[in-house]
């Protein structure tokens, strides 16, 4: 377990005479052993040299050879001398067991490696002082966690150089051996199978598995990370003509996995890039925009150089434009954020290699009805319209005069007008069949109101789009909008979801649902109903 100091090293003459000392204490009013002691000290180097090559055993029957020889001293007294050296040896101290039980190390002498203290002793496995069984403990296990780490980093290495290597080489998509073994017609029953329609010339095979693509491990890994086991059908097939750079139009179902479709080609596509920006994603609305970037932010996780910026309205410009100035690779932006910073020429688009246009569906479709709350509103919002964008818009209250009126309802029935911002005086009553979008720029005051407003598009069974913008002002409603929209698979404002105006406004909902069925009369709780009046009658 631990090895002699004298085995491994040369002590000075100093420590010899300590030990030498040491030695005396222990055999007092011994006279032989004295001038044994002395005849030791003489022949330090000869024994020392010795003791390098020997066990301890050895080195005491060589000196006792030597005090024989030299001192002439009968073998009955060398007997004698070697009973007491054996009884000297079984009077040394026993290993310290922990730290504190050794004293501080004096100048010049060896130094434990773990406490600092003095180096009594040498680990036989590492051949480095320690001054205890605790400290030879601890260093072993520092030794063991070095030695662990040491490797670590060198698999760490050789996997960040084979990454290197991978991502600094140029990347080509081909078609993987296993789906180049798939006969022709097992890879149209797939398709059927998966519903997966495509049309085109040279179309590529469907992928069975991402790691059919080719990624570099750091995007596998990510793509693990955020819960894509294998691919969807839209992910099977968009993927590879993605990553081959066609050009593709594809439609699928929402929650379909569109938005990995159309990033992972994106993210390969730009990752070897050195000029920025480098790719275009556009979104029609703020929260989509939002919720591409969250997701293009996890695949791209540990890739080099690989940043992002939103460009979206309803959020500060400045640190918008700030964030377009550190190299992003992507854009993901809305289409009126990102016209209003290309006016200002703040970001150049010509090094763009690949655009998305994510939900290729138009909503604008003229005539566009939009509500306010009040007359003046009106008037406001309609002059601001024609003014930015040209479109031919007129507003409509109830300080228009009849003839004015009828003008404006003919020249939405005629398509003559592409906007009418209006009050509450067009929610009700009429059948305007040729409105396809209604825009509720004023939340209603009251969901009676709100729901006649959003029936102003899409009648007689024709279909419709309702925007409706909310804020604080309409608190008291926000539980009733989402118990309304919900259910028709519309995507909600985290801002709404998440407002404890709305949480406080369902708990209390939820305790009138449990009164009131617990005022219903059952079969369960009619004897107990009856107790509790018999209780009251008799109380009064």
């Amino acid at each position: 377990m631990f090895l002699p100091r004298s085995v491994k090293v040369k002590r000075t003459a100093d420590e010899d005479k300590s030990c030498t000392a040491k030695k005396n204490r222990l055999s007092s009013g011994v006279s032989l052993l004295e001038e044994t002691t002395e005849f030791q000290d003489c022949k330090s180097d000869r024994t020392e040299t010795s003791a390098s090559k020997c066990n301890l055993n050895e080195v005491a029957q060589e000196c006792a050879e030597c005090i024989a020889g030299d001192l002439g001293v009968a073998n009955t007294t060398s007997g004698k001398d070697n009973k007491n050296t054996d009884e000297d040896s079984s009077l040394e101290e026993p290993i310290k067991s922990f730290s504190k039980s050794q004293r501080r190390a004096e100048p010049g002498e060896p130094v434990c490696v773990v406490c600092g203290r003095y180096g009594e002793y040498i680990c036989d496995k590492t051949d480095e002082d320690v001054c205890s069984l605790e400290c030879k403990a601890k260093h072993l296990l520092q030794t063991q966690a070095k030695e662990e780490k040491l490797k670590s980093d060198q698999l760490t290495k050789a996997e960040s150089q084979a990454e290197t290597h991978l991502l600094n080489t140029p990347y080509f998509y081909k078609d993987h051996s296993f789906i180049l073994g798939l006969r022709d017609e097992q890879i149209e029953n797939l398709k059927l199978q998966l519903g997966i329609a495509v049309q085109g010339q040279q179309v590529p095979r469907p992928i069975v598995e991402f790691e059919h693509c080719g990624f570099p491990e750091t995007l596998n890994h990510n793509l693990k990370n955020s819960g894509y086991e294998v691919p969807t059908p839209i992910q099977m097939q968009m993927i590879p003509v993605g990553l081959l750079g066609r050009d593709i139009v594809a439609s699928a179902d929402t929650g379909s996995g569109k938005t990995a479709a159309f990033l992972l080609p994106v993210i390969m596509k730009v990752l070897k890039e050195i000029e920025t920006p480098s790719a275009l994603i556009l979104a029609p609305t703020r929260e989509l925009a939002i919720q591409i970037e969250r997701q293009a932010k996890e695949l791209m996780a540990g890739l080099p150089n690989m940043r992002t910026v939103l460009l979206v309205g309803g959020l500060p410009l400045p640190p918008q434009l700030h964030r377009l100035k550190q190299s992003v690779k992507v854009i993901i932006a809305t289409p009126g954020r990102l016209l209003e910073i290309l006016k200002q020429s703040s970001v150049q688009l010509h090094g763009i290699k690949i655009v998305v246009v994510d939900e290729d569906k138009k909503l604008f479709k003229p005539p566009v009805l939009v509500f306010v709350d009040c007359k003046l509103g009106a008037d406001l919002l309609s002059d601001a319209v024609h003014k930015i964008t040209g479109l031919q818009c007129t507003a409509m209250h109830s300080e228009k005069s009849q003839v004015e009126r009828t003008d404006i309802l003919q020249g939405l029935l005629q398509e003559k007008y592409e906007v009418i911002v209006s009050t509450g005086v067009l929610g009700r009553g009429l059948d305007l069949v040729n409105v396809k979008l209604v825009v509720n720029f004023d939340m209603p005051s009251s969901m009676d109101e709100y729901v006649h407003q959003v029936g102003r598009a899409g009648r007689l069974g024709h279909s419709g789009t309702a925007i409706t913008f909310i804020n604080n002002n309409s608190k008291k409603l926000f539980w009733d909008v989402v118990k309304r929209v919900k259910p028709t698979g519309t995507i909600l404002p985290p801002q709404l979801l998440n407002s404890p105006y709305l949480h406080d406004q369902k708990r209390r909902e939820q305790q009138r649902l449990k009164q009131l069925q617990n005022s219903l009369v059952t079969g369960d709780n009619i004897m107990d109903i009856i107790r509790k009046h018999d209780k009251n009658n008799s109380q009064r």
